[in-house]
């Protein structure tokens, strides 16, 4: 049986969360009894808080049991409920997936990631492909910063034996908003040294000048 959590969000508190519930209450009833979670699903609500953000504590929470491996599937109405940003929730998907956890948006079936989707090795190499482009641009854009911070004279100060390549890889993953646990396993780093080049390249306005430049293409 699978362990479910289930994310609601809107992004204003005028806004009701009842129709999520509702959508996702029904899909729930019309499982298989073969497929119906044994136990009672963990539920994770944001509200009032922005998808474009993924600092919000519901969300964080999710993440966090997710990646845990204490749920095996997470389940939202829809996919914007999750997150906003496009190639954000590609890459978050990407994470999940990799970890293990299925993804169902139960009012785009199109869009699942659970096991039983046919298309679901298709959809993550595209999933995949995409976030590839994305990264190289972003990288692309670090890079360049770099340079013209190092032109201006400035020590980048990046930790000992930490390359170029890989700080840029790091502000260009957490652009993409990947936690800095995930950066760290991705690039086999320690989290406090992940945290230590971001900073660094946040002082000198490079990785905001990053986001900034990649929400005008959004």
């Amino acid at each position: 049986m699978e362990r479910i959590g289930i994310y609601y969000r809107v992004s204003t508190e005028k806004q009701d969360l009842e129709s999520q519930k509702i959508a996702v209450e029904q899909w729930l009833r019309d499982l298989p009894p073969a497929k119906r979670p044994a136990i009672e699903p963990l539920v994770f609500t944001d509200e009032g808080i922005s998808g474009k953000t993924l600092n919000r504590p519901g969300f964080q929470a999710l993440l966090e049991t997710a990646y845990a491996r204490k749920i095996d599937t997470i389940v939202v109405y829809k996919l914007d409920r999750f997150s906003r940003d496009a190639t954000t929730a590609i890459n978050l998907l990407l994470n999940l997936d990799q970890a293990g956890v299925a993804f169902i948006s139960v009012t785009q079936p199109v869009l699942n990631l659970g096991h039983e989707n046919p298309f679901r090795r298709t959809m993550l190499a595209a999933f995949a492909e995409i976030a590839e482009i994305e990264r190289e641009t972003i990288v692309a854009r670090v890079r360049a910063g770099l340079d013209a911070a190092r032109k201006r004279g400035v020590k980048l100060g990046a930790p000992a034996k930490i390359s170029d390549e890989k700080q840029q890889r790091a502000v260009a993953l957490k652009a993409q908003g990947q936690s800095y646990k995930a950066i760290a396993n991705t690039l086999n780093l320690s989290v406090g040294t992940v945290h230590k080049m971001i900073k660094l390249a946040e002082g000198e306005g490079i990785a905001d000048a990053v986001e900034s430049e990649k929400n005008l293409e959004l």
